[in-house]
């Protein structure tokens, strides 16, 4: 079994994603998923749509003594918070809430979650977020890299890990985008970073459960875009391919991956690949 090289993506259970849950069907997922070996969740504050998603994973988490570790994301909006004082305020206000919607003492990472350079590039926000890490309320500090700018070959971010001592990074990797394997790899198991690949599955894309005539609703994040088009095609390419070469895939390459499953048939099917 692979479970303890997963990590379970949880903004599929904001409700972004065409499906609504309500807290017995994550609390199923969880408690299954911890049952066989996964850890870890990967959640953000972003995710959160008509409740408070955190609020409700530690409520879950702590109810049934669950032991999963918690990675969680910051966001900055450039246009919005152009002071950095406010950015400072903003980003405490989001480690405070997060430790207490998890009834923890700490995050195990603190990721900056697909920002622009500009919003990336600020030693008094990192200086700040180092002194967390002092002080024990963060574990690692971690960088979600934005894909386009991995498809640019853009990786100034990623060259500044040691000065903002950055040791955990974020990348979209899978059989359809392999771009991250250019460089952005290379450097990391060159420097030592521990990487975890994120949308192994494409959005569930690469999967068997869609072909090129599938359909999405106007709520889903696939609906009508060209890549969703693109990799669809890629797949029906590729048909001989199973659940399990797609999972496998990215492992080659990274520590772990981040993957999102809607019911416990999907998580079983995936826990079960030896």
């Amino acid at each position: 079994m692979i479970s303890n090289l997963i990590v379970l993506g949880a903004e599929v259970f904001s409700g972004n994603w065409g499906i609504n849950f309500n807290k017995k069907e994550i609390e199923k997922i969880l408690l299954y998923s911890n049952d066989y070996g996964i850890n870890e969740i990967d959640t953000a504050s972003s995710y959160n749509n008509n409740y408070n998603l955190n609020k409700v994973l530690g409520e879950i988490i702590k109810n049934n003594k669950l032991s999963y570790k918690i990675a969680s994301k910051f966001k900055i909006n450039k246009s919005k918070e152009i002071d950095v004082k406010t950015i400072i305020s903003n980003v405490k206000k989001d480690i405070d809430q997060s430790l207490k919607n998890f009834k923890k003492d700490f995050l195990d990472i603190y990721y900056f979650h697909s920002g622009t350079n500009e919003e990336f590039f600020n030693d008094e926000l990192w200086f700040f977020l180092n002194e967390q890490v002092k002080s024990g309320l963060i574990k690692k500090l971690g960088l979600s890299i934005k894909h386009d700018l991995v498809i640019s070959n853009d990786l100034k971010q990623l060259y500044n890990f040691d000065k903002y001592n950055i040791s955990i990074v974020q990348t979209v990797l899978n059989l359809y985008s392999q771009e991250s394997l250019k460089n952005l790899i290379p450097y990391c198991k060159e420097n030592k970073l521990i990487v975890y690949s994120r949308m192994p599955l494409a959005k569930g894309l690469l999967t068997n459960k869609y072909n090129k005539n599938s359909k999405f609703s106007n709520s889903d994040p696939r609906y009508n875009k060209k890549i969703t088009k693109q990799i669809l095609n890629f797949k029906s390419k590729n048909k001989n391919l199973s659940l399990e070469d797609v999972v496998k895939w990215p492992l080659q390459y990274t520590n772990k991956i981040v993957l999102s499953v809607k019911n416990i048939t999907q998580i079983k099917e995936i826990i079960n690949i030896k």
